[in-house]
């Protein structure tokens, strides 16, 4: 629960450039436990808007909405390398109900990397450049997998959520 809590709620963290304000609890966990638990979590902020950005950009593509695309395809790139500003600020807050949805779906990869106790042994941009920086192949392959959760219930929710009609208008 805790996993899904933390991952679904930090992207308003991102938007304000909060985040970074968490790297002092990464070096505390570092040092006192080997490992940092809390970075893999949140990290999934990011996949689940990837798995919404990609809803948008099906929706955008049915409804005729070139320039919605156009913002996607430049975005999506860096989203899936753990920068997800440009996703934020170009795709999902604009349109409002997927920076929500992209949380909701954040929050299943979350909860999957805290029930498998993935630990890093850094922090880096989230997304998969994060995965060499896992602190064991069994945890890179978990976040991975958390990763690949987050981004298809960032999908479906955004999917189910999101009508084709309020993209088109975007």
């Amino acid at each position: 629960l805790s996993g899904y809590i933390m991952s679904a709620v930090f992207l308003p963290l991102v938007l304000l450039g909060l985040h970074h304000g968490l790297v002092p609890i990464y070096a505390v966990q570092l040092e006192q436990m080997g490992g940092v638990s809390l970075f893999p979590v949140l990290a999934m902020a990011g996949a689940g808007q990837v798995g919404a950005a990609i809803a948008i950009y099906l929706k955008a593509k049915r409804s005729g909405n070139k320039r919605l695309k156009s913002i996607i395809i430049g975005a999506l790139p860096s989203g899936f390398l753990g920068i997800g500003e440009p996703l934020i600020y170009g795709v999902t807050l604009p349109l409002g109900k997927p920076f929500i949805t992209a949380g909701l779906g954040a929050g299943f990869g979350g909860a999957y990397v805290m029930l498998m106790h993935v630990k890093s042994i850094a922090w880096s941009p989230s997304g998969l450049l994060a995965i060499p920086i896992m602190s064991s192949p069994v945890n890179m392959l978990n976040y991975f997998l958390g990763l690949v959760i987050a981004y298809i219930a960032g999908f479906i929710i955004t999917s189910l959520f999101i009508k084709e009609d309020e993209v088109a208008k975007a």
